[in-house]
């Protein structure tokens, strides 16, 4: 009989192989060459990018529709992380500061 605990091992171990894997292969392909500066400033750009996919998302979009106004919790607290980041440069502080101005939003207009 198959148990489901271990197919989720399994699985678990098979993305944990896929995922090293694919971080790996461009280190073992690269490592001994050098590659071009607009190749490198380019590559620069992609957590910046990667970053906005997954952020956009999640601070303009409530309940599947675009929801740009004062009732959608998640783009107000994120406006106002993002004020607090331009004077505060510490990652933890802005990160304790977002979850919890969401968590005070949530919690009063409930």
């Amino acid at each position: 009989m198959n148990n489901p605990i271990d197919n989720t091992l399994i699985l678990i171990i098979g993305m944990g192989i896929v995922s090293y894997f694919a971080r790996e292969i461009p280190f073992i392909i690269l490592k001994n060459r050098k590659l071009n500066s607009s190749i490198i400033e380019w590559m620069s750009f992609i957590p910046v990018s990667v970053l906005s996919a997954l952020l956009i998302p999640d601070l303009l979009i409530s309940n599947n529709t675009l929801n740009i106004s004062f009732s959608n919790i998640m783009l107000i607290s994120g406006i106002l992380t993002i004020i607090f980041s331009l004077y505060i440069k510490n990652l933890f502080a802005i990160i304790i500061f977002g979850i919890s101005v969401a968590a005070f939003i949530r919690y009063f207009t409930a």
